[in-house]
């Protein structure tokens, strides 16, 4: 099949068409994980400590795969990056079904996050950077694809609840049709290559969108984590029913990538982020009030929406060299890491009550780091593309 001069490999389209392949594998690898963690728990004969740790080992491999991915920015191309990352995904995903027991499914989870973690860098950084100053927007609408898989892949889960085979076989079969139209790439992707020593203001600007990233994960990954808990401790609904609760919050996600797309064209992102993360804090607050929780989740999905693809254009705006980006990913990578231990403690000491309040501090925080990173940050909009 002849591709047309508009979808030709060398087309933005056709990146654009690659880069949301490449999202819809990462959502549907880091949302096979949580649902299925009783499969993985109840086969390798696992108790709590060893299950959580699965956890930890998957994001572990997500901070080496944005490392390495990092570093190796100036030595391999755009395309490898993708390509690699894609097929550690896809590799990973295939063994954890097929794991003999517990340390070798962390061996696989391992494998998958370093992939997710590279995929996530550079497909962020290739989409920001190589659409100019429609980067955020473009990068709004194809991250989208994460919210369409994390959607539908707990849906199916909770319908074959014993099936580990299913999730991850889907996650890697997308995977790998992600390497194949990564690999098929023929245009200049633009991919920052930093030299020389940073100014004192990017070292600022990095430390400020590090921190905001920091702070957003950590509200989205707590919804995502805590909702549960927080439905099924303070509402009369059932398990399946706050269980499902969880996929409108990221189906409220998935459509506010699209809506906010057109906003991310005629506001600076510094703007969108701060307006998005004080009505993220404002929904999760309602979410105290039980008769309206579930709604309240799933409007919070959809205002925060377009805070991370926002922030990764801000980055591209205000540090074109591209410096500083491995820190802005890893800062994301830590933010479960910060957020989850303090809403548990919150939980524990007054109970499934506090998790939207902790959830709105983490919001309200987070926005204002994002206002102080508004007057801080200067603005740029050109970058020197790194050819395939």
């Amino acid at each position: 099949m002849r591709f047309s001069a508009e979808f030709s490999r060398s087309s933005p389209a056709y990146l654009a068409i690659t880069a949301a392949v490449g999202f819809l594998a990462l959502g549907a690898a880091t949302s096979s994980l949580g649902p299925s963690l009783p499969a993985l728990q109840e086969r390798h004969g696992l108790g709590a400590t060893g299950v959580s740790l699965l956890v930890a080992v998957f994001s572990a491999g997500s901070a080496v795969g944005v490392v390495v991915a990092g570093v190796l920015r100036r030595r391999v191309t755009g395309r490898a990056g993708l390509v690699g990352g894609a097929g550690a995904l896809a590799v990973g995903c295939g063994l954890v079904p097929v794991a003999a027991d517990g340390v070798l499914a962390a061996g696989a989870l391992f494998v998958a996050g370093i992939g997710f973690g590279a995929v996530d860098l550079v497909a962020n950084l290739v989409v920001a950077n190589g659409f100019g100053r429609r980067g955020g927007a473009v990068l709004s609408l194809v991250s989208a694809a994460f919210g369409v898989s994390a959607v539908v892949l707990p849906l199916v889960i909770g319908r074959a609840p014993g099936n580990l085979a299913l999730p991850y076989l889907v996650a890697a079969a997308v995977a790998v049709v992600f390497a194949v139209l990564a690999a098929g790439l023929r245009m200049p992707l633009v991919l920052p290559a930093p030299s020389g020593v940073a100014s004192r203001a990017e070292l600022r600007v990095v430390v400020l969108l590090a921190a905001i990233v920091l702070g957003y994960v950590a509200l989205e990954g707590g919804i995502a984590g805590w909702e549960t808990t927080h439905l099924r401790g303070t509402t009369e609904l059932s398990a399946g029913a706050a269980v499902d609760a969880v996929a409108l919050f990221w189906f409220g996600l998935t459509a506010g990538r699209v809506l906010g797309a057109p906003l991310a064209l005629r506001w600076h992102p510094g703007r969108l982020v701060v307006v998005s993360l004080a009505l993220g804090a404002a929904a999760v607050a309602v979410a105290a009030l039980t008769p309206y929780a579930v709604a309240a989740y799933a409007v919070a999905g959809l205002v925060i929406a377009p805070v991370f693809p926002a922030v990764v254009g801000w980055h591209a705006m205000a540090v074109p060299s591209g410096r500083g980006a491995t820190a802005v990913f890893a800062a994301g990578l830590a933010g479960p890491i910060v957020g989850s231990p303090l809403i548990g403690v919150a939980t524990d000491a007054t109970g499934a009550a506090a998790v939207p309040w902790v959830l709105a501090g983490f919001a309200l925080v987070t926005a204002a780091a994002a206002g102080f990173a508004r007057r801080r940050a200067p603005e740029a909009t050109t970058v020197d593309p790194v050819r395939l």
